[in-house]
């Protein structure tokens, strides 16, 4: 069975989204707020973002929902709303630069301070020391989707805590605060590539290659010029951090990877190229066994 595209209508729209650089708007579909992402010009990014969300709900990752969508004529995807009523969303940007002195989180891109260290850091400050394991453990499970998936965007806007107040006669007393569900995949699962170069690339048995080429938005050291391979980052993960990540992917090894691939089918085929399909499965039958190998 396809997945579903959800029709649009424009007077279903209430207001643009200024974060992020693809047009987006919110409109309401059953009560519920959703965001529209058209993708852009020669990618995958529709495709990318759905089959990332369901594959995260399959490897029980807490994700956005995700649907492939249309608006007069426009192609995209349509995220719904996690942000339940009374809730605050506090970005990875603002979690940084409120616990870590001299973190700059209004810088955009090349981030070097935004490493593996300084995320456990800023949650340890801002959470108290020792740090509940079940919340790094959340963490880290968004990174091995990101790798599982080839997420390149996992940038300091790109995760966050939820966080619920109540309001008493001095002030305002935190009253639950949850990780807020993995969101913004569309940089994954070669969204990026043309037909040609896929094609190249399974000729070649380059799929390794292409895997481990990748660069992501999270630094395994401040002096790196580049943020870590995503998969390079679960192996550092592994050997710094074993307690928030082993669990993670021995979680994973109890999930066959057909049923992963057979996700794959269900994008239309309007959406995607047979060629980007069987790019897809390959990627991800190399991507799976990997991860699995670092859980030893």
């Amino acid at each position: 069975m396809a997945f579903p595209i959800i029709e649009i209508s424009a007077d279903r729209i209430t207001g643009d989204e200024q974060l992020g650089s693809k047009p987006k708007f919110w409109f309401m579909r059953d009560g519920e707020r959703w965001l529209f992402k058209e993708r852009r010009l020669n990618t995958g990014e529709d495709w990318a973002e759905k089959l990332a969300s369901d594959i995260a709900r399959h490897i029980k990752v807490e994700a956005a929902e995700v649907e492939l969508a249309e608006c007069s004529g426009r192609i995209g995807c349509a995220s719904k709303m996690f942000v339940e009523e009374g809730e605050n969303l506090l970005h990875g940007n603002e979690i940084l630069g409120g616990q870590l002195i001299g973190y700059d989180r209004n810088k955009k891109q090349h981030h070097c301070d935004h490493t593996l260290a300084s995320i456990v850091n800023a949650s340890q400050q801002m959470l108290g020391n020792p740090l509940d394991q079940r919340i790094m453990q959340i963490l880290a499970s968004y990174m091995v989707l990101d790798a599982l998936i080839g997420n390149t965007d996992r940038h300091h806007e790109n995760w966050g805590f939820l966080m619920r107040y109540e309001r008493q006669p001095a002030d305002n007393v935190l009253k639950r605060l949850r990780v807020a569900p993995s969101f913004d995949h569309a940089s994954s699962l070669g969204r990026e590539l043309l037909d040609d170069r896929r094609s190249q690339i399974l000729q070649t048995a380059g799929i390794k290659k292409y895997a481990s080429s990748g660069h992501g938005g999270i630094y395994l050291e401040s002096t790196d010029r580049r943020g870590a391979n995503p998969i390079k980052l679960i192996e550092f993960g592994v050997q710094h951090y074993p307690q928030y990540f082993r669990p993670v992917l021995r979680r994973l090894e109890q999930i066959p990877l057909e049923p992963i691939i057979a996700l794959v089918d269900q994008v239309p085929p309007e959406r995607i190229s047979e060629t980007a399909r069987t790019f897809v499965k390959a990627f991800l039958g190399y991507t799976y066994p990997t991860l699995l190998g670092l859980a030893q």
